[in-house]
């Protein structure tokens, strides 16, 4: 007696069920991509109002104008003026410092000297004047030194202040006035300051 015919497996399987895990909402992404963008534009409009706001329209300089140049003494940032140095970075002119000391003699009165050799390269007279030296005491001299040099010249310029013994520069204010086109003039000044400066004997 046969036995009864089994039933044929179903090739057809059925679909698995979704992984759960690998599923991902939409809207997350979409927040992501919402986020990722706003940041982007955030940042880039924050350095657009930033740069407008720092951004300053430049005004001309009127024709005579007084340029207070920057208060750091000598050609070496916070430094005393020394042997070398120019006086006026700001100017187009040299004002090269050539000699800087103290005369002392045995009966008289000391003297400060300073000298500089300036060299006028521009195609406009030049004039520089030393004034207002003050001393580290507190006193200051009232004494004046001005030069004025033609285009092209370039000579030595030497300044003498008499002072006690017991009396060192401390600072002098310098001042240039530079001709331009016409009658306007362009006037730096300046603050340098004095360290050490050597005492040389005089008979």
């Amino acid at each position: 007696m046969d036995d009864p015919p089994s039933p044929e497996p179903d090739d057809a399987s059925s679909p698995s069920a979704p992984d759960g895990a690998d599923e991902v909402n939409p809207w997350v992404v979409r927040f992501f991509l919402i986020l990722a963008f706003g940041l982007a534009f955030g940042i880039e409009g924050m350095t657009l109002v930033r740069s407008y706001l720092l951004s300053g329209d430049d005004e001309s300089a009127p024709a005579d104008e007084t340029q207070e140049a920057s208060s750091a003494p000598g050609a070496r940032s916070g430094g005393p003026l020394r042997i070398g140095d120019d006086l006026l970075p700001a100017t187009d002119v040299t004002e090269r410092v050539a000699e800087l000391q103290m005369r002392a003699q045995s009966s008289g009165p000391w003297a400060f000297r300073l000298a500089v050799v300036v060299n006028n390269r521009t195609e406009a007279p030049y004039r520089l004047t030393l004034r207002a030296l003050e001393t580290d005491g507190g006193t200051v001299l009232d004494d004046v030194h001005g030069a004025t040099w033609a285009p092209g010249d370039s000579t030595r310029f030497r300044a003498t202040w008499p002072m006690g013994a017991d009396a060192r520069p401390q600072s002098l204010i310098v001042e240039a006035e530079l001709r331009r086109n016409g009658d306007s003039t362009r006037t730096v000044r300046r603050r340098v300051s004095f360290g050490h400066v050597p005492v040389q004997m005089e008979r």
